[in-house]
């Protein structure tokens, strides 16, 4: 899309990186003020860490104006150790939104193809994520598979 680049989040980001993915639980599911309030608090206070130590990689894509319509990020997650293996960490891809009014344009596909390239460069074979019902076409199309993590509600 013409008009839109995709460029690294810097720290002075980080409201935007919390904007969007406010944005994101939006339209995923309801929550209230308060709800949004606990969780953009500790993901500012979270994400912030983790940049610091480079353990957090956001991409925002903006108008030529400059006004951010679409972003996402890459958090190195932490595994357990394994058999034959050592703790390490791999790339998780979160917080992926794009402003109503620029969806359906291929932002998404741009980050994910951003973050990929990010990732490959710094020597990772795999990533993960979990995908919201909304974005499955995105990652499908790029070949990302699905996987089978279960959860349980126990409240």
């Amino acid at each position: 899309m013409s008009g839109i680049r995709i460029r690294p989040a810097k720290l002075r980001d980080l409201d935007v990186l919390v904007q969007q993915r406010r944005g994101m639980f939006e339209a995923m599911q309801p929550f209230s003020p308060e709800e949004h309030a606990v969780g953009d608090r500790e993901y500012r206070r979270w994400a912030k860490r983790l940049m610091e130590k480079g353990e957090f990689v956001g991409w925002i894509a903006e108008t030529t104006a400059g006004r951010p319509v679409a972003g996402g990020a890459v958090w190195m997650r932490e595994q357990q150790p394994r058999p034959g293996k050592a703790a390490y960490k791999i790339p998780y891809l979160l917080s992926m939104y794009t402003e109503p009014d620029y969806r359906g344009r291929g932002l998404a596909t741009r980050i994910v193809k951003e973050a990929m390239r990010w990732s490959r460069r710094n020597g990772h074979a795999v990533m993960t994520l979990h995908a919201s019902t909304q974005g499955r076409r995105v990652y499908s199309r790029l070949r990302w598979e699905r996987t089978w993590e279960m959860r349980v509600k126990l409240r």
